[in-house]
């Protein structure tokens, strides 16, 4: 019996049926097979960016639509000056620093590092902000950028002018070439000074630059010595000013540079007891044994203050807190060794250091010890000269540093020009006092922090 028009078409709707699905099998099979076995589903993927492969468009899966990514919201632009830090790696259009969206499209602190961890390409491929930067940290002494922003007691670095300046520039000018100088100088025994003793002659000899400029490059390339720094934070409820903002900002490119600039050296550069066993043996015997852990660096920087070295004469303990190290402490001691040693130990340096309100008998003590720190010396190299734009801001312009001070009950602290007016009244024969109140005056006038 043959099967009637409505069978037959019955039938052949089964046949295309199958012969469609068998098709698609077909196809997919064969890719799976051509494609290393992965997966349909990735194949699929695949074929649909490559137009050599065509694919029913019923089979490719359901693709979502792209999410929108809100753009950042843009602070107020600030007028730089031209070939700053600033103007030259385009702070004003970086996102905000304490910006992030759900899509992490912008988050910290992805603006200047990769998802491996290594420097944006913004940073390694601005030949303007690099030269910018390199111009701008070269300059900084190491020992001051750490503790920027303290109100504790200051440096010495901060309050002495020098011939031979502390810089990064210096510290990372030789790292190899100090390295070889320190273990010459060691090698020969007129440098292993022992003790307490000193021997300021030596400093050509025995390269004391050497010794402090090695010591750093490890406290910062090897020692994570940034992790430690002082550093302007504003917190993010408290609607940091545009300002505020780029500081931050500014102050990670700076991170991020000594970061940078220590990848150029060599990890062997490292002064590790495993690299240079006979060195760290020997400098261990030369320093405390009552000071206990790895002191090498802080060894390195006290022998470069008796050897004569005058930026390592400078250089005090420094206690750091924050992150994972919280009570860190640098115990380097060159300013009990080297030429000023007699200064900076004294109480009258001690109270100087710390900034304080202004008070008549306080000053009246530390004129007295400028006048007699600046004298003239027999020898030149004993002498001392004060930078006395930071002296005149470090005692006449707040803030100060009075944690028991009442500020609802005390009564306004007085000026400098106040201060300076009572010790005038007191008949001071003193030559080179009254020399030292005149030359603190003119500067403060100048800086209009006298009044």
């Amino acid at each position: 019996m043959k099967p009637n028009t409505r069978d037959r078409h019955w039938l052949w709707g089964i046949g295309l049926c199958v012969v469609s699905v068998s098709f698609v099998v077909a196809v997919v099979c064969f890719l799976f097979y051509q494609n290393g076995g992965r997966p349909p589903s990735k194949v699929l993927s695949e074929a649909n960016s490559d137009t050599s492969v065509i694919v029913p468009s019923s089979s490719l899966p359901t693709i979502p639509p792209a999410v929108s990514v809100e753009a950042p919201p843009q602070l107020p632009r600030i007028e730089f000056s031209l070939g700053s830090v600033e103007e030259a790696c385009g702070l004003n259009d970086f996102v905000p620093y304490h910006f992030d969206d759900l899509n992490d499209e912008y988050a910290w602190p992805k603006s200047l590092y990769d998802a491996s961890g290594n420097l944006a390409e913004f940073f390694s491929e601005s030949d303007e902000c690099r030269s910018a930067l390199d111009s701008y940290i070269n300059t900084i002494n190491p020992y001051l950028w750490v503790a920027a922003g303290t109100s504790e007691v200051v440096s010495p670095f901060a309050f002495v002018l020098s011939d031979e300046p502390l810089t990064f520039e210096r510290m990372f000018s030789d790292p190899t070439g100090d390295l070889a100088r320190v273990q010459d100088a060691l090698s020969r025994p007129e440098c292993l000074l022992t003790d307490d003793d000193t021997n300021w002659e030596m400093k050509e000899t025995c390269y004391a630059d050497a010794f402090l400029n090695y010591a750093l490059f490890n406290r910062f390339c090897y020692g994570n010595a940034t992790r430690y720094r002082v550093r302007h934070y504003y917190q993010e409820e408290d609607n940091p000013t545009p300002e505020q903002d780029r500081l931050m900002w500014k102050q990670a490119l700076e991170d991020a540079w000594i970061e940078r600039k220590c990848e150029e050296f060599s990890p062997e550069l490292e002064l590790t007891k495993k690299q240079y066993p006979e060195l760290v043996m020997l400098l261990q015997s030369l320093g405390d044994p009552e000071i206990k852990g790895n002191a090498s660096l802080e060894i390195l920087i006290e022998l470069a203050a008796r050897l004569g070295d005058p930026t390592a004469a400078f250089t005090q303990p420094y206690y750091a807190y924050g992150g994972t190290n919280f009570g860190a402490i640098y115990r380097d001691e060159g300013y009990k060794y080297g030429r000023f040693s007699g200064l900076l130990t004294s109480g009258e340096w001690q109270e100087f250091s710390v900034k304080k309100e202004p008070s008549t008998d306080r000053f009246l003590r530390t004129f007295k010890m400028l006048a007699l720190a600046s004298a003239r010396r027999p020898n030149p190299l004993d002498e001392i000269e004060f930078d006395w734009e930071f002296v005149a801001r470090h005692l006449c312009e707040p803030p100060y540093d009075n944690p028991y001070r009442d500020s609802e009950e005390s009564t306004k602290p007085q000026s400098c020009k106040e201060i300076v007016h009572e010790l005038r009244q007191r008949d001071i024969k003193f030559a080179p006092l009254l020399n030292t109140l005149d030359k603190f005056e003119q500067v403060a006038l100048e800086l209009e922090v006298y009044e």
